[in-house]
């Protein structure tokens, strides 16, 4: 009786410890950020960014987002964005905080604008990714799915905040 005891102990053990070790990459695999602004985007914006560099990303499940370095701004010209369903783009700083936010329906969108938080600064490097809605179409870090490519990689890109001269 007693190694049967034993052994239900050390079984029990090891299950704990792998659920323990799933829940704690579950919770910290996923990026960071201190939230992002919620705003429906219908039709395109103006855009008078400086035409730079464009930065354009795909997955392979077609999403995509293309940027291009940018004048330092409250908000950051996307030149196109593509979701397979209702999703967000979200604009993220060199910390991995959310400046931004802005829900796009499911399709292809171009010259449209992510009204931020807190403006980008000259010579600063950002990212922008693509989320899907959870579906209550609130912009939420820890509950909107982060578009991943079949090799692991964010669905985003990243561009430079230029001086606005």
């Amino acid at each position: 009786m007693d190694i049967k005891n034993r052994n239900t102990q050390a079984i029990t053990g090891a299950v704990v410890v792998v659920v323990v070790l799933l829940a704690a990459w579950l919770l910290f695999a996923r990026p960071v950020g201190n939230g992002g602004i919620a705003t429906d985007t219908e039709t395109p914006s103006d855009s008078t960014s400086m035409e730079e560099t464009l930065n354009p990303s795909m997955v392979s499940t077609g999403e995509a987002v293309t940027v291009r370095d940018q004048a330092a701004g409250a908000s950051v010209a996307v030149a196109s964005v593509t979701l397979n369903e209702m999703g967000w783009v979200a604009v993220r700083d060199e910390g991995g905080r959310v400046l931004g936010a802005a829900r796009f329906d499911a399709g292809t969108w171009n010259d449209v604008s992510v009204p931020l938080l807190r403006a980008t600064a000259a010579a600063g490097s950002y990212q922008v990714l693509l989320y899907i809605d959870d579906g209550d179409k609130q912009y939420d870090l820890h509950k909107d799915i982060l578009i991943m490519g079949a090799n692991g990689g964010v669905a985003g890109t990243t561009f430079t905040a230029l001086n606005g001269d």
